[in-house]
Formats: structure tokens, sequence, C-alpha cells
């Protein structure tokens, strides 16, 4: 017996409470958005090789400014370092992923399974990987000055 499959239905509240305390986290990451182009933090990682994120403007706009967000690795050859592409609307103050490494445009929901192997709720679920990554930064982070 094949019980009736539920449609993920996303929950739209908790995801604009997400996009917006991650544009505040991002805000007092950055607070010089408006000037400065790249920024890079050494955080404090289990690891000697995941030890810092850098942060760059990939686009500005009028009521937008779209950045990458990137874990720097000596482990490139092994293993991608993890990228995220966000996009700041600085008029709803709020900051979501539109991209995760080189998997452009999420959607809010997927039927699963599908192609890419996607979750539901895909988009949920980097938006607060987000969320957890930059609140990490601002614990466990100290500005770098890059050479």
């Amino acid at each position: 017996m094949n019980p009736k499959k539920k449609n993920y239905i996303p929950n739209l509240s908790k995801l604009m409470s997400d996009c917006e305390i991650n544009y505040h986290r991002l805000m007092r990451l950055l607070p010089e958005i408006d000037e400065q182009e790249e920024w890079c933090f050494g955080v404090d990682a289990d690891s000697e090789q995941l030890r810092q994120v850098s942060i760059h403007v990939v686009e500005r706009s009028k009521y937008t400014t779209t950045v990458a967000v990137v874990q720097e690795s000596l482990l490139e050859d092994w293993v991608p370092k993890p990228t995220l592409t966000v996009r700041l609307y600085h008029d709803a103050q709020m900051a979501e992923v539109l991209s995760f490494q080189r998997n452009r445009y999420i959607r809010q929901n997927y039927h699963y399974p599908n192609e890419k192997m996607f979750q539901p709720d895909e988009k949920a679920q980097l938006n607060a990987f987000l969320g957890e990554w930059l609140e990490f930064c601002l614990r466990s982070g100290r500005a770098l000055v890059r050479v």
C-alpha cells in the first residue's frame, strides 16, 4: 500500500525570519559594505586546513548587494571549498542564499527525488546553514588583513 505523498510547503515566516537575521549578521560582519569590496576572517576551527572565511562583493545595485561567502581551504585539491552566493536586499533588510557551490538558482522547493537530489526544503536549509556559518564567524572570527 502506497500512502499518499504530501507536497512540501515552505514555512515562509521561518524563511523570512532567517533572511532578516542573516542580513543583520552580515551587516555586523561587513559594516563598511558600501565602500569595501572584500573581507577576510580567521576562524578558530578544529582543523589547520580550514581557518579562513572570505566574503567579497560580486555585484552592487541601488537596492541590493550580492556577495560570495567562501570557506578558504588548503584542501582544495581534495575538497571543493564551500561557497555561497548571497543577495542582500537593503530596502527589505533581508539576505537570501542564491546559490551553493555551482548550483545556481536554488528554488524554494523541489519534488523529491529529483535529478540533483536536492531536498524538498533545500533553500530553507541553505539559509539556515548561512545563519550558522555567520554566527560562527561572529563568535569566533577575527579580521585578517589580506596582503
